[in-house]
């Protein structure tokens, strides 16, 4: 700091500036605050943390951009989103949710050589099993001899096998907007229904609407 003996003081009007210098000079700063110029102070910066969902992605290897294969069927899709437990995927402008084992990560390259070298294994709808009436309803019968492919199932495989059957011919009809699909999963002990109807609920419920049919039946609207 400057003193009285540094400077020459010519007046009395020299002495009042001088005078307002140093007391500028020895003025305290607000209380925690530097007297470094505003510019040279570190700035604030703000940490935005993951959601649950992104973080579970992160560990999974998948982001948004990730293309992957339905393991049900052979469409192609886009992450666009992650919700609790689901994600959310882009089927050419259909948006579904899936859980993550009812999809693959793929290059886009690869996967589609695969496609070409081996014949695919999806299973086609045999026309025992899906019926269309004049109006333009299908039926699909789950029962499990009535599902192509279904020979030698184990009886404690056979629900995942009903339900990945149902998943397929329902998103291959996604795409026909307005299209009724009446689902028979018959009456039993209401197991294969209520997996169903959940489904419906949890991962098609922006695609459909469903409303019970006569008994043993689901009726399906394409939205």
């Amino acid at each position: 700091m400057r003193t009285f003996e540094d400077m020459k003081l010519n007046s009395l009007k020299d002495l009042k500036v001088v005078k307002g210098k140093l007391a500028e000079e020895s003025r305290p700063t607000a209380a925690g605050q530097s007297s470094t110029p505003a510019s040279n102070q570190p700035r604030n910066r703000t940490v935005v943390h993951p959601s649950r969902a992104e973080e579970r992605a992160r560990n999974e290897g998948l982001s948004k951009g990730q293309k992957v294969r339905l393991m049900d069927s052979s469409d192609m899709g886009t992450i666009t989103g992650f919700g609790d437990g689901y994600y959310e995927i882009d089927l050419d402008g259909m948006v579904i949710r899936a859980v993550r084992s009812e999809f693959v990560p793929v290059d886009p390259d690869e996967d589609r050589q695969l496609y070409t070298s081996i014949p695919s294994r999806v299973h086609k709808p045999a026309r025992r099993e899906v019926h269309e009436d004049a109006a333009g309803e299908i039926t699909i019968d789950l029962h499990l001899e009535r599902i192509p492919g279904s020979e030698g199932i184990p009886e404690w495989a056979a629900l995942d096998y009903q339900m990945s059957y149902f998943r397929q011919t329902l998103r291959n009809n996604l795409r026909h907007k307005g299209r009724r699909i009446v689902y028979v999963h018959g009456v039993g002990d209401g197991t294969l229904a209520t997996a169903l109807r959940k489904e419906l609920d949890e991962s098609f419920t922006l695609s459909t609407s469903w409303l019970p049919g006569i008994p043993g039946t689901t009726k399906v609207t394409i939205r």
